[in-house]
C-alpha cells in the first residue's frame, strides 16, 4: 500500500510544462554563454586598453569562468535526462525518450546506454562488485572527483558499442541506432553548427570538456561516496535495459531499509538547476518519482528513514575528504553523532 505522502507511479502528476520550460531555459543560457565567451575573447583580443599579457589572462579567465557555468548548465540538462531515463520526464514514451535523448547527448552521454548503466546501478545500488558506479568512484576522493565522469563516459560508450555488436537482436536494434544518431547529432551541433554560427568550439566546447570532470565531481561525490556497502543476496549483476511501474516498485522494502546515498540540503536555485538531485537517497528509495516530489517526500519520511543529511556540497566534500567510497559503519555512526 502506498503512503499518502508518497504518490505511486500512476498517482503522480508529471511537471510537463515546467520540464519544457527548464529545458528551453538551459539551452538558451548555454547558447548565450557560448556567444558571450566568443564576444569577450574577440573584444579583448582587439582591445588596445590592455597589454597583451593582461588581455591574454583576462580573456582566458573569462572563458574558464563561463565554461564552469556551462558545465553546471549541462549537468542540469543531464539531470532532466535522468528523469527521462526513469520515464518520468513526459507521460508520452516518444517525447520522453526524444527530449531526454537530446538533453543527454548535449551532456555528452548516449541516452539508451546511459539508461542501461543507470538502471543497473539502481538494481544493485552501492553493492560492492555489482554496482557499475563502483567502477566510477571506488578510488581516493580526488581521483574519483577528477576521473569518475571520464570512467562513466567510457563505460557508457562501451554499453553503446556492445549494443551495436548485438544490433541484430531486436531488443538492442533500436537502442543502438538511436544512440548513434543522437551522439552523431551532438558532434554535428558542437563541432559543425557552432562554427557555422561564428562560435569557436575551442573557446566553448573544449574548455567545457576539460572542466567537466572536476565540476561534475563536486556534485557527484555527494551521491554515494563515503557510505558502507549495501548487502543483498545478489551473486552477480544482471543488465537492466528499461523500467516500468513493476520494476520501479521492485525491492521497495529492501531499499527503504538500507542507506546507499546522501541528502544534501542546498540553495533553492541550485536545487532548481539540478532538479532536486541533491535528494539522492530519496530518489533511490522512491525511483519512480519525478524530481518535483523529492523535497516533500523527504520532509514526510525523514523521521521514518535513516537519511544521511549534510548541509551543502562543500561541507559534504569536507566530510568525505578522509573517507573511502565504501566506508565503515563506525565512520557513519561518528558522522551521525556530530
Amino acid at each position: 500500500m502506498n503512503d499518502i505522502a508518497v504518490p505511486g507511479p500512476k498517482q503522480q502528476v508529471l511537471p510537463v510544462a515546467a520540464n519544457i520550460f527548464k529545458a528551453i531555459v538551459l539551452l538558451v543560457l548555454l547558447m548565450g554563454s557560448f556567444w558571450l565567451a566568443q564576444w569577450i575573447f574577440g573584444s579583448l583580443s582587439a582591445s588596445t586598453h590592455f597589454s597583451n599579457t593582461t588581455a591574454f589572462i583576462l580573456k582566458w579567465f573569462a572563458v574558464g569562468v563561463l565554461a564552469i557555468i556551462d558545465v553546471m548548465l549541462l549537468i542540469g540538462m543531464g539531470v532532466l535526462a535522468h528523469d527521462a531515463v526513469h520515464r518520468v520526464l513526459f507521460p508520452s514514451s516518444f517525447w520522453n525518450d526524444l527530449i531526454g535523448g537530446i538533453l543527454s547527448a548535449l551532456a555528452f552521454l548516449p541516452f539508451y546506454a546511459n539508461r542501461q548503466f543507470h538502471l543497473t546501478h539502481h538494481s544493485y545500488a552501492h553493492q560492492q562488485g555489482l554496482d557499475p558506479e563502483g567502477d566510477m568512484h571506488e578510488r581516493p576522493l580526488i581521483h574519483a572527483m577528477t576521473l569518475g565522469s571520464i570512467v562513466a563516459l567510457l563505460l557508457q560508450l562501451r554499453y553503446m558499442f556492445r549494443n551495436l555488436l548485438r544490433i541484430h537482436q531486436s531488443r538492442y536494434t533500436g537502442r543502438a541506432i538511436k544512440d548513434v544518431l543522437l551522439m552523431s547529432g551532438m558532434v554535428a551541433f558542437y563541432f559543425f553548427a557552432l562554427p557555422a554560427m561564428g562560435i569557436s568550439p575551442l573557446l566553448t566546447v573544449v574548455p567545457v570538456l576539460v572542466l567537466f570532470p572536476p565540476v561534475f565531481g563536486v556534485r557527484a561525490m555527494s551521491d554515494h561516496y563515503g557510505i558502507p556497502a549495501t548487502v543483498r543476496a545478489s551473486a552477480q549483476a544482471a543488465e537492466t535495459l528499461d523500467t516500468d511501474d513493476q520494476t520501479a516498485l521492485a525491492l521497495r522494502e529492501q531499499r527503504q531499509r538500507e542507506v546507499s546515498g546522501w541528502v544534501v540540503l542546498t540553495s533553492p536555485w541550485l536545487a532548481w538547476l539540478w532538479s532536486n538531485v541533491n535528494y539522492h537517497e530519496v530518489h533511490h528509495k522512491y525511483p519512480w518519482l519525478s524530481y518535483r516530489y523529492l523535497p516533500q517526500v523527504f520532509d514526510a519520511t525523514r523521521t521514518r528513514h535513516s537519511y544521511l543529511v549534510v548541509n551543502g556540497y562543500w561541507r559534504s566534500l569536507w566530510y568525505l575528504r578522509n573517507r573511502s567510497y565504501y566506508c565503515t559503519p563506525e565512520e557513519v555512526a561518528a558522522f551521525r553523532a556530530n
